[in-house]
């Protein structure tokens, strides 16, 4: 791998990260002022923008639309689906959700 490219991965990892810790930290912040799924939204707003700021200029010098969308759409899909268990692990009680 080469030294652009094992940048763009890790910017890439870390910015997943960043989005998982959005998709935690907001909708469970804002839960005390709006509905859980309004608050969910409001943090997938902020954490696509993330993204979008951060890598997507990258992801489109190396990727065509179509491969791009399906790897992104996993990549989001992957990120909203362990907050969402993070979260409801937390709110549920630990083991409770397992």
């Amino acid at each position: 791998m080469n030294n652009g490219t094992g940048r763009f991965v890790a910017r890439s990892g870390a910015v997943w990260v960043v989005m998982i810790l959005v998709l935690i930290l907001v909708p469970d912040t804002l839960e005390d002022w709006m509905p859980l799924t309004v608050a969910r939204v409001c943090g997938w707003v902020l954490a696509s923008g993330i993204w979008v700021a951060v890598v997507e200029r990258e992801w489109r010098a190396r990727f065509s639309p179509v491969p791009r969308f399906l790897l992104q759409t996993a990549i989001w899909l992957s990120a909203a689906l362990i907050a969402i268990y993070v979260s409801d692990y937390f709110r549920m009680g630990r083991g409770q959700l397992l």
